[in-house]
């Protein structure tokens, strides 16, 4: 008898074991799965943070320059009259054609957010790219203030030419300086989230 309840709970204990351990490498499964998926998410954000570093690096420069000319141009009486007589001649200080071309992107961090094994992501890495993307949501905010003087209908009469390139001026220099802080903490963030290609 007592070899059969030694021989019955050896077998039900052994159950038991395979049964856990079977569980527990399934979750171990699931979480290394989890893993390697969350890094492809954080691959592609930092794919987009590489482009979007890139986009801010070409259109920074560009507009502190527009920013120096208006400087001096909003001061300039015969420019004032040329451009109160013609729109289009706020136009010659744009050699790009355009204030801004593209925008930086914010899909792939749209998307991890809505993924739930964001959760698999360092707190330092989720730190950093929330407060990345939400400057750069407000970065390009006086962009559309911009453009919306632009296309006012009383952007160059003659009673408001010069006040709408001094708003103008302060609109582009404003956008600069967030440009700036933008890049400030894409350089902070790269300490933490390692997004550019490194240097060999």
């Amino acid at each position: 008898m007592k070899k059969v309840i030694l021989k019955n709970g050896t077998q039900v204990l052994l159950i038991v074991f395979s049964v856990v351990l079977g569980l527990f490498l399934n979750e171990k499964m699931e979480e290394r799965k989890n893993e390697k998926e969350a890094t492809e998410l954080l691959k592609k954000i930092k794919v987009e943070l590489r482009t979007n570093t890139s986009i801010l690096n070409e259109w920074m420069p560009y507009h502190r320059e527009i920013v120096s000319r208006l400087d001096s141009l909003s001061a300039n009486d015969k420019f004032i009259e040329k451009f109160y007589k013609d729109k289009n001649t706020i136009y010659s200080l744009f050699y790009k054609k355009s204030l801004l071309g593209e925008t930086p992107g914010s899909d792939a961090w749209d998307i991890a957010k809505a993924h739930p094994l964001i959760v698999n992501l360092e707190y330092d890495i989720l730190f950093s790219l929330s407060r990345i993307y939400k400057q750069q949501a407000a970065t390009f905010e006086p962009l559309f203030k911009l453009e919306e003087l632009l296309f006012s209908p009383t952007f160059n009469t003659k009673e408001n030419a010069k006040t709408n390139l001094l708003i103008f001026k302060e609109l582009l220099h404003e956008l600069s300086m967030r440009e700036l802080q933008l890049t400030n903490l894409y350089q902070e963030a790269e300490k933490t989230i390692h997004f550019m290609p490194s240097e060999n």
